[in-house]
């Protein structure tokens, strides 16, 4: 062990992406260096001659980090400690952070999705430091601990199943000690105190742990967390480097229960910071930040939970001088007043949950909002220049051939002035937590499995792709949601009719190389896009076809 005296270095490990995922994204990409194909790569792609190996990388978002990641690490710099902060778990990255040989690496398990993938981060952490300690915290595990208490209570409705993260076949997995909370500070904090004792130290006096052991768990006693979020907050202050991309979180916490999410059950109390706590946690952004740009990124599950929160939310980014910001949000129509206070304070993109264009969907998964104020809301803000990305679940109970197509509907009947917004799908995949996993549900909808497996009586799993991608076909008149495309761009450079005619072409590009079509109709496309961006088409190849790849269909 290390002198007490001397300042401890802490890996922080905080993924953005698990290794596996639940929405299908229907993007082209250029094979050479992975850049997805919007617009300006296009256009860069068309203006070199169509040489994929000439076109730059473009935008990275790899380098995103999760909220949480920035919490702890401004949490442990407070407490004397030196940090490296990641979301990367290649064998590089820990091969790097192995050689700063850290006192404990601490797994964030925030955008984690999966047991076999969690498991999977820490053999990898474990072959790379074999005698570090490996803490993990966060969502993932306090969801699984709640699935593990009601197995408690009623292992009969709740049996132990594979994937289960505190099931007993994972008691051997490579982490030392895991906190199960919905917040961790505490907990965290007397480990590390602990660890500075020596690694052999006891850790079952401290609440709230739960400790791989032999051939099951231990887990320690439980003690309510009291935590005040107007003062417990990021201390951007402290960060070693800021971001061009500021998670902060404005509450706690929803007050809708739509059946397919378990956020309700995770989080039941709901907590509002109040508009002196924003403005504060801003202040410090803004100071770090001097004049370099970025963008603040609201991760609520719902930013404006009433109308009042709206104008605190608004107001306080404005006042912080940031304006410029995208967050989490519920489709309506807004007020003349609404949509000042949304423009004044730089709303980029308001992330959209709109689940279906069908209102039996709708009601059928709990969602009190009808269909023609959010085709209102999302024509609003296209309006007035601000993005909305709609995302939809496909394969809810009661989904058919005829919601499928009002879905479509819905989208292909949006005016936007702008065509500014986007869409994205989602499979069903069923959250044990949430109430469409209850018992009454499964027997109403004749619904069998979990997660990413399952049936009922209009659908199976298996179906959800076949029937995105006929959803998707559908769709001409919003593009698909691409993560690197630029507004900013796209308008500066082409017209409203030029923008519209090559998004379309872009969808009919992705479905001919889906379908693996003849190479004439893919050139013919090509050529017919080369045209519209006003660049010669002569070195189009018959090679192109390999260099364009579609990302992510299972």
């Amino acid at each position: 062990m290390k002198p007490i005296f001397m300042k401890r270095t802490i890996g922080i490990i905080a993924p953005l992406i698990d290794t596996h995922q639940y929405h299908v994204d229907f993007n082209l990409r250029l094979s050479v260096n992975n850049r997805e194909l919007t617009l300006a790569a296009l256009y860069e792609f068309a203006s070199k001659g169509f040489k994929t190996e000439s076109v730059s990388r473009g935008i990275d978002h790899e380098e995103d980090i999760p909220a949480a990641g920035f919490y702890l690490e401004g949490l442990l710099h407070q407490h004397g400690y030196d940090v490296i902060l990641t979301n990367k778990y290649g064998a590089e990255t820990l091969k790097a952070l192995a050689k700063k040989d850290p006192f404990a690496v601490c797994v964030s398990t925030t955008m984690i999705v999966t047991t076999d993938s969690l498991l999977e981060l820490f053999s990898s952490i474990r072959s790379a430091m074999p005698d570090t300690v490996i803490i993990a915290g966060g969502v993932f595990l306090w969801k699984n601990y709640l699935l593990y208490l009601n197995h408690l209570g009623s292992p009969q409705e709740y049996p132990l199943q594979s994937p289960m993260f505190f099931h007993p076949d994972h008691s051997g997995m490579d982490a030392d000690i895991l906190v199960v909370s919905p917040h961790g500070k505490s907990a965290l904090l007397e480990v590390l105190a602990s660890l500075e004792k020596g690694r052999n130290t006891s850790f079952e006096h401290i609440p709230n742990l739960a400790l791989p052991f032999g051939k099951d768990f231990i887990f320690t006693k439980r003690e309510e967390e009291v935590v005040d979020y107007n003062t417990d907050y990021t201390r951007w202050d402290m960060i070693n480097e800021i971001p061009t991309k500021i998670p902060i979180r404005t509450s706690i916490g929803c007050p809708y229960r739509c059946r397919f999410c378990d956020f309700c059950q995770l989080f039941p109390n709901i907590f509002l910071r109040s508009k002196k706590s924003l403005s504060q946690e801003l202040k410090l952004v803004k100071e770090r930040l001097q004049q370099n740009p970025a963008i603040v990124h609201v991760s609520d599950d719902n930013v404006f939970i009433n109308k009042k929160r709206l104008e605190d939310v608004c107001t306080a980014i404005s006042e912080s001088g940031m304006r410029k910001w995208i967050g989490f949000m519920r489709a309506k129509e807004y007020t003349d007043k609404e949509m000042a206070l949304l423009e004044q304070s730089g709303l980029m993109m308001g992330i959209i949950g709109v689940e279906s264009g069908d209102p039996g969907q709708l009601k059928r998964m709990n969602k009190h909002q009808k269909i023609e104020n959010v085709k209102r809301g999302v024509e609003q803000l296209d309006a007035h220049g601000i993005s909305a990305l709609m995302t939809f679940v496909v394969g809810f109970p009661g989904e058919n051939q005829q919601t499928l197509s009002n879905t479509a509907n819905f989208l292909n009947s949006l005016s936007l002035s702008n065509l500014l917004s986007n869409y994205q799908l989602y499979p069903l995949n069923i959250q044990p937590l949430s109430e469409l996993a209850s018992l009454s549900i499964r027997k109403t909808w004749k619904l069998e499995g979990s997660m990413d497996k399952w049936s009922h009586y209009t659908m199976n799993s298996e179906d959800t792709i076949r029937a995105s991608y006929e959803l998707f076909r559908k769709v001409s008149a919003v593009p698909y949601h691409y993560s690197e495309e630029s507004n900013f761009f796209n308008r500066a450079k082409f017209t409203f009719s030029t923008r519209k005619a090559l998004f379309q072409l872009r969808q009919q590009l992705t479905v001919n190389l889906i379908e693996n079509a003849p190479w004439e109709h893919i050139e013919s496309i090509l050529r017919s896009m080369a045209q519209y961006m006003g660049i010669s088409a002569e070195s189009i190849g018959k090679s192109l076809k390999d260099k364009i790849s579609v990302h992510s269909i299972q």
